[in-house]
């Protein structure tokens, strides 16, 4: 499959979003309740300052946004980014589009002298990140707008 990755733009803002949507609808239909989706899908967030900071990729597909994912630099600890925003359309779902995206953004973060990375992983993606090296070291309820609760990992990975 041929991949493009490249820095997102504000112009590719509506197709990141709804890919987004599909993404977590789809993918996480068999761990989490679809009022709890639903909800969840208010805590992502911070895209638009990912995008302006430089920090934000995604994976074409014969010119189609087929995934996304990026870091924030860690103010507090400058040695440290946070993996956010880690989706892929659920037509190429295990076929390296995430891997290669986390790849590309961990070197960048290499070259720019971070040393850890941490995320925030939903049970869906759990697996994924333990395959490529992140291990896992909190597990809690996320408490949603509507009054139910998202059950999400703590994970953090030494480069």
């Amino acid at each position: 499959m041929n991949l493009n990755i490249r820095n997102a733009s504000f112009e590719d803002l509506a197709h990141i979003q709804a890919l987004i949507s599909k993404s977590a609808r789809i993918l996480q239909a068999q761990y989490y309740k679809k009022s709890e989706i639903e909800a969840a899908l208010e805590l992502v967030h911070g895209i638009e300052e990912l995008i302006i900071a430089g920090s934000f990729l995604v994976a074409e597909h014969e010119r189609k946004i087929i995934g996304c994912g990026g870091w924030a630099f860690d103010v507090s600890y400058p040695q440290k980014a946070e993996i956010r925003g880690f989706f892929v359309h659920p037509d190429f779902v295990r076929r390296g589009v995430a891997a290669l995206l986390l790849n590309t953004c961990e070197n960048i973060c290499l070259r720019k002298g971070i040393e850890t990375l941490y995320l925030t992983a939903t049970l869906s993606g759990e697996l994924f990140y333990k395959k490529y090296g992140f291990f896992e070291f909190e597990r809690f309820n996320q408490d949603l707008s509507n009054g139910q609760t998202f059950e999400l990992i703590k994970m953090e990975k030494v480069l």
